[in-house]
């Protein structure tokens, strides 16, 4: 008994109608350290700004939540993501900018974009006494050389990516935000794994 009241709180307050959660980028939900590639010189990570200041904002795949609203700063997550990661793979590390202009001094550019997402607070898998969070995302990475040429250009997913499963949390929001700054880590951590391949060739 002492159990199922704070799942059914948990529960409630995600079943209430009109709720909006909203989440920021967080450092302390990534990884301490980047993979450090030893790529030679400094990258550029450039995001538009129009694209660097996109909010997602949207409800739950699923029933439960699917009263509530999340919005998330997914330009400026992925902004700081691309600068940690790119930043560790190159020794002189990374810097950003809105667009590639005198960009001749570094030796890639990397142009990363979420072009897809949404997520869910599964509970059925659980058979209601739990909550799973899932997030499902696609990121596009356009690598390209100082000229302009196009080294690379691949959209990395994987399909729905789940989280520690909970009984009861006050933020489910940041549930979700947490899984959003791991699983986009790893696919930008793939992204650098690329690059390091591509100039090589």
């Amino acid at each position: 008994m002492n159990i199922i009241r704070p799942i059914l709180f948990s529960v409630a307050l995600l079943l209430l109608s009109g709720c909006a959660f909203n989440a920021g980028y967080n450092p302390s939900y990534l990884p301490k350290d980047a993979v450090r590639l030893g790529l030679d010189g400094k990258s550029l990570v450039v995001i538009s700004d129009v694209d660097a200041q996109w909010q997602f904002s949207g409800k739950p795949t699923s029933f439960t939540g699917g009263g509530t609203t999340l919005t998330l700063p997914m330009g400026e997550i992925t902004k700081q993501v691309a600068l940690k990661v790119f930043g560790a793979a190159f020794a002189g590390g990374a810097d950003f900018r809105n667009d590639a202009a005198g960009a001749e001094g570094y030796r890639l550019i990397v142009k990363p974009k979420v072009n897809k997402f949404s997520y869910a607070y599964n509970q059925l898998k659980n058979l209601g006494f739990a909550i799973t969070p899932i997030v499902d995302m696609e990121l596009s990475v356009e690598l390209l050389a100082p000229d302009g040429t196009t080294l690379l250009a691949k959209t990395y997913g994987g399909g729905p990516t789940e989280g520690s499963t909970y009984a009861i949390s006050g933020q489910p929001a940041e549930k979700i935000n947490q899984i959003l700054h791991l699983h986009l880590f790893k696919l930008m951590t793939d992204a650098a794994q690329d690059a390091k391949v591509a100039l090589k060739e």
